[in-house]
């Protein structure tokens, strides 16, 4: 068994679980517009395990690493992902961009002080950036919610 981490990508029908993988730290290549051949090639080049609720798709020769998704429901998706494969979500929790997967790094608050609300500024301490598109990232309401619904998916 490979020690590599996981890697995804989902096709065009999956966006709210690849934001939700996002969330839990996994590397999830997603584009709301690709054609099957062009998913199919980045899977491979890039060593990707290709999340798709087409059938045809996990049908095909050159599709062998997929994982067929059965619910419409994002929330049914995230619990067979995370128990199909085992996924550790507690760990890495957020560690990416949710907006284009980059792999956060810590940056100091007076460094981004004129990019974030007067509020924030003064009530956190610890931030987040993007290097990759610059997106900053704290710990607010909006993480305890997305714990909150973390729970309430896995019970």
């Amino acid at each position: 068994m490979s020690s590599e981490p996981l890697k995804f990508i989902a096709d065009a029908m999956l966006g709210r679980l690849a934001r939700w993988l996002r969330i839990l730290g996994y590397d999830v290549s997603y584009e709301s517009s690709i054609s099957d051949d062009d998913l199919i090639a980045m899977a491979i080049r890039e060593h990707r395990i290709i999340l798709t609720m087409d059938r045809k798709l996990t049908e095909r020769e050159s599709a062998k690493n997929s994982l067929l998704i059965k619910s419409p429901s994002y929330n049914e998706q995230l619990k067979q992902v995370i128990t199909h494969y085992n996924i550790d979500y507690k760990s890495g929790i957020f560690t990416r961009c949710l907006v284009c997967n980059g792999l956060l790094e810590p940056v100091a608050k007076e460094k981004i002080k004129d990019r974030i609300p007067p509020y924030v500024y003064s009530t956190q301490d610890e931030f987040d950036i993007c290097p990759q598109c610059g997106r900053i990232y704290w710990s607010g309401t909006h993480r305890v919610k997305m714990l909150g619904m973390l729970g309430e998916i896995m019970k």
